[in-house]
Formats: C-alpha cells, structure tokens, sequence
C-alpha cells in the first residue's frame, strides 16, 4: 500500500492523544479520514481541524465495545467516503492496579474493550479492506506493554499481549489476500490516556481507582527519565512509512529497549537450558 492520497482511512480512538496524531499524519499525507471515538466532540474537533482544502475528515461516534456501533461505523464509512483502506484500531483503556487489587470488573472491561473490541474493529471493516483493488492495510496499536511486564500494569500488559498475538497471525493470514498489518508499540507518552480510559469507562462497573502508590511504581519502572516521554504527533512521525513499507512492528521510541533485549535474552537462555 504505497499510494496513501485519495484513499480513506478510519482511525478509532480518533478524538485526543496518539489515535489524533496518526489521523494528522494520514491526513498531511492526502487521506480521508474517519476519526472516530466514544467522545463525539472531541472526535469533531479534530476532524475540524484536518478538513480544508481538498483535505476531508469525518467525526462519528464509536463504542469498539459495542458491535452493532462498529458495524454503523463501517456501514457509514462505505456510504460516505468509499470505504476503508487503511484501518487504524487504535481503541484501548488503562487501568492501573496490583493484581491482587484488581476486580473482575476491572479485567472483564479491559479485556472487552482492548482484546475483544480490537477484533471486532477488525471484522468489522475486513470486507471493505478486502474489496480494494490496490490492497489495504491495518495498523493494531499495542504498547511496549505487549513485550515486556512492569508492576501494576499486569491487565493491560495481558491484553496488550494478546493483541501482539493476534496481529502476527492476522499477518500472516492476510499476506496473500493483499492485506498488510502493522502492529504498533507505543513507548510512554504524554497522553491524557488514563483520564481519558477513566471517563469511557462503564458506570456499572464502578469507578476506576488508581493508588498514587501504583502511579509511582508504573513510573519507575517504566522510565528512565521524564525525557523519555514523547508528545503523540512525535510518536506517530513514523506511521506512513510503516504502512507503506508492511512493517510488521512499529516502536515510536526507544526507552524500553533493554528491557526487551533483557526479556529475550532469557527467554533464549531457556532454549539453550532446554538442550541439556
């Protein structure tokens, strides 16, 4: 998928943080762009700011964790703007916690709307990706959470996990059907995710709780310093061209490395132990 211009993309998470930032991105590079999110207004907003010109954006609201939304989604993108090319399921939630503190709730919302709604995003617009003559593409946002384990991150790191997972076998499914996939691994961001994850969550489930202890251990561990947090539009400088390449993974930035080299290392290690 080398040729971006004149072609659409749909972006969820579209309304604020890294999902506005690939929309901006898309757009500069001549896409249309369906940004799209649970928060309306803020989905507006940003499509306000990406139609001029020739350039045109499209805000709808959508709930990854409802199915029949998604499917409204897909059903209006076909009408309006000729169906999707590039999707960009980029819905995800936070919750921060000790496992032993985290609640059923807790676990069943983020697997829903991280695991679950990510491949619904999916199913919901593989017709349409399927159906173009010069291919398509799909980019999974994950995290680095979806390669290495910190403290007080253990349900997110579980479904960030699973989406890593699912994303290499849904590459390797869809290669000769001329569908590319990109997973992306966002490093620490500055984001209004976990307020943003907080306000979208179900009231029936209660609210989201967050100790200042587990904010300080996530902190910790998952930083060298505060100059190894990114703004969103410098973590998505390298989508386009992990779209046009079929890049299988994309890292926004490095702070996390040894980290992963240190996961690997010993997983290697068990290899080697294994030969004895």
């Amino acid at each position: 998928m080398r040729d971006l211009a004149g072609r659409t993309a749909v972006v969820t998470g579209g309304g604020s943080g890294f999902g506005a930032a690939m929309a901006r991105a898309l757009a500069k590079a001549g896409m249309r762009v369906v940004v799209a999110d649970f928060d309306l207004p803020a989905a507006e907003g940003v499509a306000a700011e990406l139609t001029g010109g020739e350039a045109r954006a499209l805000a709808i609201e959508v709930d990854v964790g409802a199915p029949a939304s998604l499917k409204a989604l897909a059903r209006r993108t076909a009408d309006e703007l000729a169906g999707c090319a590039l999707l960009c399921a980029n819905v995800g939630v936070q919750q921060i916690g000790a496992l032993e503190r985290l609640t059923a709730a807790d676990w069943d919302w983020l697997l829903r709307v991280n695991v679950l709604g990510t491949v619904e995003t999916v199913n919901a617009f593989l017709p349409q990706l399927l159906a173009q003559p010069a291919g398509g593409h799909i980019l999974l946002t994950a995290s680095t959470s979806g390669l290495i384990a910190l403290p007080c991150l253990g349900a997110y790191t579980a479904t960030k996990y699973a989406i890593v997972g699912y994303g290499e076998t849904l590459r390797l499914e869809l290669a000769a059907r001329g569908i590319g996939v990109t997973i992306v691994m966002p490093g620490p961001m500055m984001t209004s995710h976990l307020a943003s994850s907080a306000r979208s969550r179900p009231a029936d489930l209660g609210p989201s709780v967050t100790s200042e202890d587990d904010l300080v251990a996530v902190s910790q561990a998952s930083l060298g310093s505060t100059d190894d947090l990114i703004d969103a539009d410098y973590a998505a400088r390298h989508v386009l061209d992990a779209v046009r390449n079929n890049d299988p993974y994309l890292v926004t930035h490095p702070p996390q490395r040894g980290q992963v080299e240190q996961r690997f290392k010993e997983i290697l290690a068990a290899f080697d132990r294994a030969r004895g």
